[in-house]
């Protein structure tokens, strides 16, 4: 199954490139994202504050702004 990178929602799996992939082409609903290496860390800044991006989060690129949502379920 491919992804969709226009689609406004996204739920992150283990492939980060899909991620960064998926950020790039929403790049007006957020700010800046950095990534740790060493940590395995994804954070990104947005209108909201920072958030870390971890497998499983869902990311919705709607409302121009980026919101994301953690699933607490996943370590």
């Amino acid at each position: 199954m491919s992804k969709d990178f226009l689609a406004d929602t996204y739920i992150v799996d283990d492939q980060l490139q899909d991620t960064l992939a998926w950020l790039c082409c929403h790049q007006d609903c957020f700010d800046s994202f950095h990534y740790d290496a060493l940590q395995k860390e994804l954070r990104v800044m947005h209108a909201n504050g920072q958030d870390t991006i971890r497998e499983g989060d869902y990311l919705n690129a709607n409302y121009g702004i980026l919101i994301t949502a953690h699933n607490f379920a996943k370590p």
